[in-house]
């Protein structure tokens, strides 16, 4: 006989269907996953804009902001982001807009307003998607 326990005797623990924490680490610490929140949001982007195309009536303003925007935040809240780690959302949110009206903008003369709004907006969400999600890697310390 060995002295070695059989881990299904031991009695199950309170936290079993809890996963794991990482040794020395808070799970909320881990950044956004940059894929996928970048193809998400420029998705839900290019969704918006084939809605507006399909319904213009139904496209507003707010409409337009909702849908990326509930989606970063279905992303914070799947992947528990830590407060600290959102601090992206405003330069993100300043790129995105800068794009969205200097792009539109320049693009309008290229290839006109019906390409230039599609094309800049879903560029812009991208962009505040892509620097959102590559700030989270690196979390704001406390003062």
């Amino acid at each position: 006989m060995s002295d070695e326990r059989d881990p299904r005797d031991e009695p199950l623990s309170d936290d079993a269907g809890q996963a794991p924490v990482p040794p020395g680490g808070d799970p909320r610490d881990e950044p956004a996953p940059f894929g996928a929140v970048v193809l998400l949001t420029g998705a839900a982007a290019v969704g918006i804009m084939v809605l507006g195309a399909l319904a213009p009536s139904a496209l507003s303003l707010k409409f337009l902001l909702f849908g990326p925007i509930a989606l970063v935040l279905f992303e914070i809240a799947v992947h528990e982001v830590w407060w600290k780690r959102w601090w992206g959302a405003i330069p993100g949110a300043v790129l995105g807009l800068a794009i969205y009206f200097e792009g539109r903008a320049a693009l309008a003369d290229i290839v006109g307003d019906a390409w230039a709004h599609p094309a800049s907006y879903v560029t812009a969400w991208a962009l505040f998607a892509a620097v959102f999600a590559w700030a989270s890697r690196y979390p704001r310390t406390s003062s």
